[in-house]
């Protein structure tokens, strides 16, 4: 019987061991909650044109015929690179040599009659009509010479540094005073006209802050303004356009660009994105303390540059589990590495 007792006993010993050991726990790296300002932003694609507003129509007052075409449409222009030849009609040159031989008649009419009004052979008053006949042939003929008319053939040079918009004449073509040839437009002055879901337009006003940067090209970035919101549909994208305004000249004209407005901007408490859990419940993270896991239900909002805004009871001071959190249960045990 006492065999039996002590038999009992040394099994009780050996098995206490087991008894005292530690509770299970997991290795977990925390981060602590952090508050900081997010940006609510709207997304919408869009082409990069020239702005509107600094295009300038190239034509001639005069009458004629290109003689040649010297740039194409998309072209980079300087200043005073040449454009285009252009040759004055046959009308145009005739209208100059009349004006011409108009007043050479009255500067020798003129010469006469003072001639003649020193000998007292004419009146004061016909002098002055001839006077008066060569000051009309002067202005008759300035005016023609301003427009180019005594050139038979013109050079015509960038009025600025720009890019060549549009091409509206071809060599050889026959046109009349004041005719568009091209459209030139002035560089460091661009625009976005973005296309934006009608469900978003609502919350985008004028002034307000635009990130753009091409689509196949996300390491360039430029930043503008919306400069209008459109009130209607396009019929053909189904988004509303938005009008945006970039300064400078870092996009070429017909680059496709993706752009976030920043519609709104606020103080957030955030949180890594792989501190983020999702069940059946929704969203919760793992807070620790007093070295056990505390899961704390939570809704989530904006995202920007791996962190994540949150809402929720949580306890601002307390560590929030950003690693190993996959393997929790509420109220677990935890040790914490710290990176």
């Amino acid at each position: 019987m006492m065999r039996r007792a002590m038999l009992i006993l040394s099994l009780l010993l050996g098995a206490s061991p087991v008894f005292a050991a530690d509770a299970p726990s997991v290795l977990v790296e925390t981060v602590a909650l952090k508050e900081q300002p997010m940006t609510d932003t709207v997304s919408g694609y869009g082409v990069v044109s020239p702005d509107t507003r600094s295009l300038q129509t190239i034509s001639l007052p005069r009458s004629g015929q290109v003689v040649s075409l010297l740039v194409s449409a998309g072209q980079v222009v300087k200043k005073g690179a040449p454009l285009l030849e252009f040759g004055t009609s046959a009308d145009a040159a005739m209208s100059y040599q009349q004006a011409r031989q108009t007043m050479d008649f009255a500067q020798g009419e003129t010469a006469r009659i003072e001639q003649l009004v020193g000998q007292q052979l004419a009146t004061q008053s016909q002098l002055a009509a001839a006077k008066k006949g060569l000051a009309d042939a002067e202005a008759n003929l300035r005016a023609l010479e301003r427009i180019g008319a005594g050139q038979s053939v013109e050079r015509v040079v960038a009025p600025f540094d720009g890019v060549v918009a549009a091409v509206q004449a071809a060599r050889g073509d026959r046109l009349a005073a004041g005719a568009p040839l091209l459209q030139l437009a002035r560089a460091g002055e661009q625009r976005v006209l973005l296309g934006v879901e009608p469900d978003d337009v609502i919350r985008i006003r004028p002034s307000m802050a635009v990130r753009v940067n091409p689509v196949f090209s996300a390491g360039l970035k430029m930043t503008g303004r919306v400069a209008q919101v459109f009130g209607m549909i396009n019929p053909q994208t189904q988004l509303v356009d938005v009008l945006v305004e970039i300064p400078g000249d870092g996009l070429m004209p017909g680059t496709r660009v993706r752009a976030e407005i920043e519609v709104a901007r606020q103080s957030l408490w955030v949180v890594p994105r792989s501190a983020i859990l999702r069940d059946a419940h929704g969203a919760y993270l793992f807070q620790v303390a007093e070295g056990k896991a505390r899961r704390i239900n939570v809704q989530t909002g904006l995202e920007q540059e791996g962190m994540i805004a949150v809402q929720g009871s949580f306890d601002a001071k307390q560590q929030v589990v950003s690693l190993g959190n996959y393997e929790l249960r509420d109220g677990m045990a935890v040790r914490r590495s710290r990176p």
